[in-house]
């Protein structure tokens, strides 16, 4: 009895969640922010990816990815997530990719190192640090030995700092964010600034339906696209323009464990 009243109130209490749809994780849509959800978060989430975001030299396809994350004491975020591999569709497929069906499997964490308006400083910004992907047993852990880059596992791997800052106004809530990316790898590219900005118009701000629209770049290309909140924050639709060419979407559930 006590389980079935658990998984009820699971199914039916849900709480804000901060999106970065492409990595299953909180943040925007695929560029990372300091932004956390509360403790206790619990996100299923299910993406359509264009093949532009992705490793060329694995994938040269679209294709799905679906991941889990949690959030702990509002500070540490943990995420696992799966991608989709068809080994027929690689752009050159060899004898062995010619019977694979497989799937990348990575995990993502992010730890929150000072909140927003910490220590009573408002001007403070939030700052969090990140890791994806951070080890890979291929090569002995080598991402970069010559051509390889595009090949061995270790396909997400980035690390990642980032603040966030948060303005109110009379239009709805604005926030600025700023950051620095690194990967190990050549392929995707991520050695560089990001930056972002998200608008969550007040009269799109609902007890059952928001829409925040974000403007990003996340070290590769700049990036458009809407998260639509309904049914009091449970479900999240994503539609990301990637470059603003390429589309991408994603579908997310988030509850709260108690």
């Amino acid at each position: 009895m006590k389980i079935k009243l658990f998984l009820l109130s699971a199914l039916f209490v849900s709480a804000p969640a901060f999106c970065q749809f492409y990595d299953s994780t909180s943040g925007l849509l695929q560029c990372p922010s300091a932004e956390m959800n509360p403790s206790g978060t619990f996100m299923i989430t299910n993406n359509y990816l264009n093949k532009h975001t992705l490793s060329q030299g694995r994938w040269g396809y679209d294709t799905f990815a679906y991941g889990f994350d949690i959030t702990f004491f509002s500070r540490l975020e943990i995420a696992y997530v799966c991608t989709i591999m068809d080994g027929k569709r690689r752009p050159h497929p060899s004898e062995r990719d010619m019977i694979l069906f497989n799937q990348d499997r990575h995990f993502s964490a992010k730890f929150l190192l000072l909140q927003e308006g910490e220590f009573g400083l408002n001007w403070m910004p939030a700052l969090a640090a990140g890791v994806c992907d951070p080890v890979t047993g291929a090569l002995e852990g080598n991402y970069i030995e010559g051509d390889v880059t595009t090949n061995i596992n270790g396909f997400f791997n980035r690390m990642y700092v980032v603040a966030s800052k948060h303005f109110p106004s009379p239009v709805g809530l604005f926030a600025a964010h700023l950051g620095y990316q690194y990967s190990f790898r050549n392929d995707p590219k991520f050695n560089a600034p990001c930056a972002g900005v998200s608008w969550v118009p007040v009269w799109l701000d609902k007890e059952n339906f928001s829409t925040k629209a974000i403007l990003e770049y996340d070290s590769r290309t700049v990036n458009l696209g809407v998260i639509v909140s309904v049914w009091q924050d449970r479900f999240d639709l994503m539609l990301d323009l990637q470059g603003f060419r390429w589309f991408t979407a994603g579908l997310r559930y988030k509850l709260m464990l108690k």
